[in-house]
């Protein structure tokens, strides 16, 4: 008796989204308790600087230079473009500001405006040109929030690949088969959320208003995941009723079974009828057929397992069609015999392993569909 071969269980895909979580939220406790606590003090630093005195370097405190613009200039580097004001100060040197956008200051001086720039650590923070100001890209003031974003929006992603890994190790080889929408569905739910987070992080100016948005945010995000996951576990029925087919019937499906005629049992097609169920790599059916025997007990029917053979899930039309596909788990004797098909050829299997009756009529007794939704 050759016992059924297993399906080994595949661990690299949870190790890699088990690595995916670490690198995430790793990243994610950098940014958010290192960089994060970091740019923020620098703006707190900031806030508070006193003026500098007479000729005092602009390293703690604030140092205001005066001078005349000489020229604005606009220069796209990659994705990001900058935009350089540059100005000439009362003693002859040359500065150069990034500003923080095309708008304000940049947009209306012209060459030979007086404008005053705030020096602080070494760098311009903002331009003011006759009481309008404008920050520049090394301002402190927000510079948390890029970093925040960043580390939030990790950390959910974190999150939802370590639910996912977990589930993932949570499930036994005996559990059902992980269809795909089991795990692009919450990683979906868990991007679109770190979007959330994100954006959130970005556009408000305190972290506990970012973090109430991003709750805000998730619900509907939630709800929506839980909508279509309950879809997708729902069973197109019960049961599955045996049918006797009035004739033969070929349809895809595959065999397995730990019995001494195990290994004869090659398909990828079976045949179906009155009193016959039977194994072929014909496609047309008609050859080289090996009918099981008449000995074999129907156990039930069930969605199709991690560690069932790949003869029996392969070979019954793969997995695109995992979803419509089960397996119908029969005995004879001592020996385990299993047989996966599309769910819409489940009752020509079930009608052709039962006992017919007079008449050609067989016994109508649902079989129930075990397995769903796991």
């Amino acid at each position: 008796m050759t016992p059924i071969r297993r399906r080994r269980r595949r661990r690299h895909p949870v190790r890699s989204t088990a690595a995916a979580a670490l690198l995430c939220v790793l990243a994610a406790l950098f940014l958010l308790f290192v960089t994060v606590p970091d740019k923020r003090a620098d703006s707190r630093a900031f806030a508070t600087a006193p003026a500098c005195v007479g000729d005092e370097p602009a390293l703690e405190c604030r140092k205001v230079v005066e001078g005349a613009v000489k020229h604005t200039e606009t220069a796209p580097q990659g994705k990001t473009t900058h935009y350089w004001l540059t100005f000439t100060g009362r003693d002859g040197s040359t500065h150069h500001a990034d500003m923080n956008g095309p708008l304000s200051v940049f947009a209306k001086v012209k060459p030979g405006d007086k404008v005053r720039a705030t020096y602080w650590r070494g760098k311009i923070r903002f331009v003011d040109f006759r009481g309008t100001v404008q920050l520049t890209a090394d301002q402190p003031k927000d510079a948390y929030r890029l970093p925040f974003a960043c580390g939030l929006g990790l950390l959910v992603l974190g999150a939802t690949f370590a639910g996912i890994a977990y589930w993932m190790v949570r499930h036994s080889p005996r559990a059902p088969e992980r269809y795909t929408w089991q795990t692009t569905v919450p990683a979906c739910a868990g991007i679109l959320i770190a979007v959330v987070a994100f954006v959130a992080a970005l556009v408000t100016d305190t972290v506990p208003t970012a973090l109430t948005l991003t709750g805000a945010g998730a619900v509907p995000v939630v709800l929506g995941a839980s909508w279509r996951v309950r879809v997708r576990r729902r069973p197109a029925g019960t049961g599955l009723a045996p049918v006797v087919p009035g004739k033969e019937k070929r349809f895809e499906g595959g065999v397995a079974a730990d019995t001494p005629y195990g290994a004869e049992l090659i398909g990828p097609y079976l045949v179906a009828g009155p009193g016959l169920l039977a194994v072929t790599p014909d496609p047309a059916g008609r050859t080289l057929r090996r009918a099981l025997p008449r000995t074999l007990v129907v156990e039930g029917v069930r969605v199709p397992h991690r560690s069932d053979p790949a003869r029996v899930t392969a070979e019954a039309g793969g997995r695109r069609k995992a979803l419509r596909q089960v397996v119908v788990v029969c005995r004879d004797g001592d020996g385990e015999v299993l047989i996966g098909v599309q769910r819409k050829h489940a009752p020509w299997v079930l009608g052709a392993l039962q006992e017919p009756e007079p008449g050609g009529a067989g016994a109508q007794e649902p079989v129930p569909l075990s397995g769903y939704g796991s």
